[in-house]
């Protein structure tokens, strides 16, 4: 789940079966929900085992990035604004236990391709979101894209792939069925209408997602 902000939220999120979580920092348009990176820490200092905390961040620079890593105790670093290939190698030798993931926004069959970009061992995984058309905004569009383009890149990628876009209880599952992802991810799908994330969401998508894979998976 993205977009956590207060640590009722991030427990909650542990106690349904949730296993990441990610803390939105370093966005261009300043702090998501008044998060800084020393309340995420402290958010993620209290966090038991087997909840992975992740930033997602536009920092593009290794330097910045390993320091809020660091910050926060984050394990995984969601690069949503992309890196250079450079400063990703001085990332990954600045951050070595820090995991790495690439975004991918789905818009056509050219996202097959820059998926097929990301290797390891620079990259530990890519997360599939959508374009909102009309804005140009990158994630928590609240939009679905081409799920079958995402199942395309589930085929042929090196390395772990994570499904978000428009995802929420009552699509996951049928995500989840076509794209066969790793895992899933969602945001502005498990909010109410006045943009606060609504616990019931939460538990209804996590058991969505967790049948839904278990099919997979029997």
């Amino acid at each position: 789940m993205a977009g956590v902000s207060t640590l009722e939220e991030a427990l909650f999120c542990n106690m349904v079966g949730v296993d990441a979580i990610g803390f939105t920092l370093g966005l261009p348009d300043g702090p998501h929900d008044g998060l800084t990176p020393e309340k995420a820490g402290a958010i993620i200092g209290k966090l038991t085992t087997g909840l992975l905390p992740v930033v997602i961040t536009y920092i593009n620079c290794a330097d910045a990035a390993c320091e809020l890593a660091t910050i926060t105790q984050s394990e995984a670093m969601q690069f949503h604004g992309g890196i250079s290939e450079k400063e990703l190698v001085h990332f990954r030798r600045i951050c070595p236990n820090v995991r790495t993931i690439g975004r991918v926004t789905v818009v056509g069959e050219e996202s097959i391709e820059e998926a097929a970009s990301f290797e390891q061992p620079l990259w530990d995984a890519i997360i599939l979101d959508s374009l909102h058309p009309y804005t140009g905004r990158k994630g928590a569009t609240g939009l679905t894209h081409d799920w079958s383009i995402s199942a395309r890149i589930v085929r042929i990628a090196s390395m772990p792939v994570i499904l978000a876009g428009g995802l929420n209880p009552d699509n996951v599952a049928e995500a989840i069925r076509k794209v066969q992802p790793r895992g899933v991810d969602a945001h502005t799908g498990l909010e109410d209408n006045s943009g606060t994330r609504s616990f019931d969401k939460i538990k209804a998508f996590a058991r969505a997602a967790m049948e839904a894979f278990e099919k997979l998976n029997p």
